[in-house]
């Protein structure tokens, strides 16, 4: 299901079970907006262990990490590798390694381990919970 037809299922029943001033807020948590601009650098998916290409990026001083994210506690698995910290665009995290830059996980599964572009150290796919 798409987000047209999430919006349009959600429009419907509100018009006729909740007025706007109660239900808008409701939508509002549960959608997101496509990554604005272009989207960021991919993350390196895992081979048997190790990053499946070494194509490392250089980190840019320049580049600030979103700064509503940094007093999240970082959770970790069992293994003691964390998971990446949900953001508020589709398919996007952000690295548990500091300066936490978002990454595009596109065509990678939650849970799976992935590699940070630009720290080379490991990382899960964390679960988010989004209609998109």
């Amino acid at each position: 299901m798409n987000k047209r037809t999430v919006s349009l299922i959600l429009a419907l029943v509100s018009s006729s079970m909740l007025s706007s001033c109660i239900w808008q807020p409701f939508i509002q948590t549960f959608t997101r907006d496509e990554y604005p601009g272009n989207r960021p650098p991919m993350v390196i998916a895992d081979k048997d262990g190790k990053p499946a290409h070494t194509n490392w990026l250089k980190q840019d001083e320049f580049m600030l990490p979103p700064s509503s994210h940094l007093t999240r506690q970082i959770d970790t698995a069992d293994d003691g590798i964390p998971y990446g910290i949900p953001s508020e665009y589709s398919n996007v995290i952000i690295s548990p390694y500091a300066p936490h830059y978002q990454l595009d996980y596109t065509g990678i599964s939650v849970g799976d381990k992935v590699w940070d572009p630009y720290t080379k150290k490991p990382f899960y796919i964390s679960r988010t919970y989004t209609f998109n």
